[in-house]
């Protein structure tokens, strides 16, 4: 068998190739390593991505609602950094009493959901003041109003 001219290369070229190989093999390998870091990484990013996203959807909504002076329709207010304190009343924000109309009513519970009073006619009616404001709230056995 007589050889032509590109065999004659062709150990030379695999020789080359292997080389190149191992030259480049750690590289390959830490990045195998390296890729569920790196998949965590990206879902944290697109979690992150999705949440800002979703702020500013909200942002938008209540721009418009200030803007059109529209009145929210819930029945409730959670005061989310508050706890019920007997011996100190809950700071309201004219702006959460200002949500409903003389014909609007909210019931307000603190952040472990315990009913501390209502807002009737824009104005705060505590529990503290008057012990039967949360007497009378709707699906009453539902709720637990111990102090």
């Amino acid at each position: 068998m007589t050889k032509t001219r590109t065999d004659k290369y062709v150990l030379s070229f695999c020789v080359a190739g292997l080389g190149m190989i191992a030259v480049a093999s750690p590289l390959f390998l830490k990045l195998g390593s390296q890729m569920p870091d790196y998949m965590a990484s990206e879902r944290h990013t697109s979690e992150q991505q999705r949440f800002r996203n979703e702020l500013e959807e909200r942002q938008k909504t209540s721009e418009k609602i200030n803007q059109t002076g529209l009145v929210l329709a819930a029945e409730t207010l959670i005061l989310n950094n508050y706890l019920d304190d007997p011996k100190k009343l809950p700071k309201l924000r004219k702006t959460d009493l200002n949500r409903y109309g003389k014909d609007k009513q909210a019931w307000v519970y603190d952040a472990s959901d315990k009913c501390i009073g209502i807002i009737r006619n824009k104005e705060f009616i505590s529990k503290h003041h008057k012990p039967s404001v949360c007497d009378k709230l709707p699906n009453h056995n539902d709720y637990d109003n111990t102090n």
